[in-house]
Parts: C-alpha cells; sequence; structure tokens
C-alpha cells in the first residue's frame, strides 16, 4: 500500500486509506456543513443515514446536481 495519495494515481497500487474509512471521513464533513447552514444542532441517524424527525437537514443530503453533471447509477 501506498501512503501518498499522488503516488498511488501515479503506480496505480492501492492507497492507504480504505474505502470504508474514506467514505465516514467524507460523511463527517458533509455533516459539519449541513450543522453550518442550518445553525443548529443536529441529531444524525447513521443506519438510516438520516437526519430523524428534520425534513429541513434531510433535504440537504442529496441535493440535485447542477448541470451537466449527473448520477448514473
Amino acid at each position: 500500500m501506498v501512503s501518498n495519495f499522488d503516488d498511488s494515481i501515479l503506480t496505480r497500487r492501492k492507497f492507504g486509506v480504505n474505502e470504508v474509512t474514506g467514505n465516514h471521513s467524507n460523511i463527517l464533513v458533509h455533516l459539519a456543513n449541513i450543522a453550518i447552514r442550518t445553525g443548529r444542532k443536529l441529531r444524525f441517524d447513521p443506519v438510516s443515514v438520516s437526519f430523524p424527525g428534520d425534513e429541513a437537514a434531510n433535504r440537504l443530503i442529496d441535493q440535485p446536481m447542477r448541470a451537466p453533471w449527473r448520477f448514473q447509477g
């Protein structure tokens, strides 16, 4: 495994941080952004990936992409 992200791209070797850890780190950043945008503390359920009883915060979880970007899944 490679500990430098640039080296992992250049050599096509696996980066030291696995996908699960990377995803959890990414989720934390998005949660912080949603808390800042709503201006309040939030309660997050990681199993359902939602804010129970908080529709305003839930709308910020999956926002539409700006054109020309789209999700192909």
